[in-house]
């Protein structure tokens, strides 16, 4: 194929904008769109090269494959190493476990599928997760395996019309399961690949259109469809759900601008200019650095989207680039006669000494060895542990029946994972185990309400198919679980804008029930930094502070107000009177290793304070003897 200089313009349109937007700036809210265009690019470029080689009559799996590896492997595979030396050597044990996963399944191509199920309400947030842009290249490198079998057989069977053909079922195909997928499953929808694939086959599409003709381009439809992706970046927010009908803006417009700027037009002049072109060339290697060095900057506690500060970042990730693109990615792939030989070995070891690295930092304690004991005790709880401690206490109870000759006062919990929470605080003070208990979950942000008149206004939340699966008041035997109750606890992460549905909630099971009802407030930690906490000495560490956010001040007040209720005011029991929030026990442990759910130590702590200030067996219907 014919160098074109104009897609490294649209490289560099795309990796900016995607760098601006993950830096935070609000002014480009959906330059995540960037990712869209790289498909779309990658389909256009990997069509025209097979199709050129399967009519040439030399097309081969292995020259193939190879060429995938030289352009990928090697700047991957030094971003992946430099990022696991820097979690190693400053990363608590922690986060080198769950970067030591993302790792593992970045080397194998798998990472899509790996973050459909490590982003979940127990994850860190996409900003502080290192190697979560490497999904895209997983699905990439998946399309990249498939289609090249799928082609050859296609071609050899019906020429050009078969392979036409085949690339249209299947964009249709891919396109559809992705409108289905953001309907019903908009989390997986987003990093599964059969999804997405249809934003590559698009390019697909364009490169067969431009196959065979002499196309000196059309300055019309050039420009609009630079335009259409532009526009994305700028109407598109964190809201819209991709992939969707929503992402045919920026790769329609991107598919426009591969077919049609071209030549002396006004679009390909503006995409050939020497700083694009530069910024196209460096195009993968700041999209493989971009994701960690925010996430590192913003661990450390910096503002990436502070101007100073996301100047001098991605003056760093588009030097760091610059670095990787002459010294790691053109030497493999424009090797001296001495270091060809050496490629696949060198490769090879690197992928091997990863996925060894890898499986170290998750399955042993060796990253725990270089902390002293009192900072060993700060980092025993993971995040996989304190998820599997908080979820775990629920499972015997959810939706379970009361026994009817339990002479244990019988009490039904109304939550999410601020339930479980809670459940975890009344076991570690020995009350659950006291309680004929079941645990109905629904969650936060599914309208957790037992609503009549007002119920019409939520409608449109509690249809989404992410919350038809909850009860939500509905069914039978939530409703049994509620009249036959001594207790019904309502425990979840409120929100100020709650506060009448959650009046009217109370109001609506006191007239089905003659329980008494006990409402858990919100909690929080903010943002659990642990590199902030190993600089203080173990003395000042208990005494280290965050401050509650507005809404949890608000939502909290406005609870404690609610009347005929018993209220767990959980920031008073957690909090100075203040409003300064610990994030250690005085015996220097975590509360919270995400900043919101508690670890067993913050279940003791919590369970303990709220004890003293509740009398939480009286409050449970027992009285204050059993135990």
């Amino acid at each position: 194929m014919t160098y074109r200089n104009e897609i490294d313009g649209v490289r560099a349109i795309a990796v900016v904008s995607v760098i601006i937007s993950h830096a935070g700036f609000a002014w480009l809210p959906g330059g995540f769109a960037g990712v869209d265009v790289f498909f779309v690019i990658s389909g256009f470029l990997i069509t025209g090269i097979i199709l050129r080689d399967l009519e040439l009559g030399k097309f081969t799996f292995r020259d193939f494959y190879a060429r995938r590896a030289r352009r990928i492997f090697p700047a991957l595979f030094f971003m992946l190493s430099a990022v696991s030396v820097y979690a190693w050597l400053f990363m608590s044990p922690s986060q080198i476990q769950d970067l030591s996963a993302s790792v593992f399944f970045s080397v194998l191509f798998l990472s899509n599928f790996f973050f459909i199920d490590f982003v979940d309400y127990f994850a860190p947030a996409a900003e502080l997760i290192p190697l979560l842009h490497t999904w895209s290249l997983g699905i990439e490198e998946q399309f990249y395996i498939l289609f090249p079998m799928i082609g050859l057989l296609t071609f050899r069977l019906a020429r050009r019309p078969g392979f036409w053909a085949i690339i249209v079922v299947l964009l249709f195909t891919s396109f559809a399961l992705s409108e289905w997928g953001w309907r019903n499953e908009p989390r997986g929808n987003y990093f599964f690949s059969p999804s997405r694939f249809w934003e590559i086959l698009l390019g697909s599409v364009a490169a067969l259109w431009c196959a065979g003709r002499k196309n000196k381009g059309n300055s019309t439809l050039a420009a609009l469809g630079l335009c259409a992706l532009c526009l994305s970046f700028f109407i598109y927010d964190d809201a819209t759900l991709f992939p969707s009908y929503h992402t045919l803006l920026p790769t329609m417009g991107t598919a426009l601008v591969l077919i049609y700027a071209r030549g002396a037009n006004f679009t390909a002049r503006v995409l050939q200019l020497p700083p694009l072109r530069f910024v196209g060339l460096i195009s993968f290697s700041a999209y493989l650095w971009h994701q960690p060095v925010f996430v590192f900057a913003r661990i450390e506690g910096y503002e990436t989207s502070e101007p100073a500060t996301a100047f001098l970042l991605i003056a760093g990730i588009l030097g760091l680039s610059t670095a990787t693109w002459y010294f790691v990615e053109q030497p493999f792939r424009i090797p001296s006669v001495a270091f060809s030989r050496l490629r696949a070995p060198v490769l090879w070891g690197g992928a091997t000494a990863l996925i060894a690295l890898s499986v170290v930092g998750y399955f042993t304690s060796l990253p725990m060895m270089r902390f002293n004991a009192a900072d060993q005790k700060l980092l025993a709880t993971t995040r996989i542990e304190a998820s599997s401690y908080q979820r775990s206490i629920g499972r015997p109870y959810e939706r379970r029946t009361f026994t009817s000759n339990d002479a244990r006062p019988k009490v039904a919990i109304i939550g999410d994972s601020f339930g479980r929470d809670l459940m975890n605080v009344l076991n570690e003070r020995q009350i659950l185990e006291n309680l004929d208990a079941s645990f109905w979950v629904i969650s936060h942000i599914c309208a957790p309400f037992f609503l009549h008149s007002r119920d019409e206004q939520l409608r449109h939340i509690w249809d989404s198919v992410e919350c038809a699966q909850y009860d939500r008041y509905s069914s039978p035997e939530v409703m049994k679980a509620i009249t036959t109750a001594d207790v019904v606890v309502l425990a979840s992460n409120w929100s100020a804008w709650q506060v009448p549905y959650i009046v009217e909630t109370i109001e609506n099971i006191q007239k089905a029930s003659k329980a008494s009802i006990v409402l858990a407030g919100p909690k929080s930690f903010g943002r659990v930094s642990t590199q902030r906490l190993l600089r203080l000495s173990v003395a000042e560490r208990p005494k280290f502070r965050t401050r509650l956010s507005t809404d949890i001040v608000d939502t909290n007040e406005a609870l404690k107000q609610i009347e005929g209720i018993v209220y767990l005011d959980l920031v008073g029991a957690i909090c100075d009177p203040d409003g300064g929030c610990p994030q250690v026990t005085k015996d220097g442990r975590l509360i919270s290793e995400d900043g919101n759910h508690l670890t067993r130590a913050g279940a003791i702590f919590l369970g303990a304070s709220l004890d003293q200030k509740n009398e939480l067996r009286s409050q449970f219907g027992m009285s204050e003897t059993e135990n």
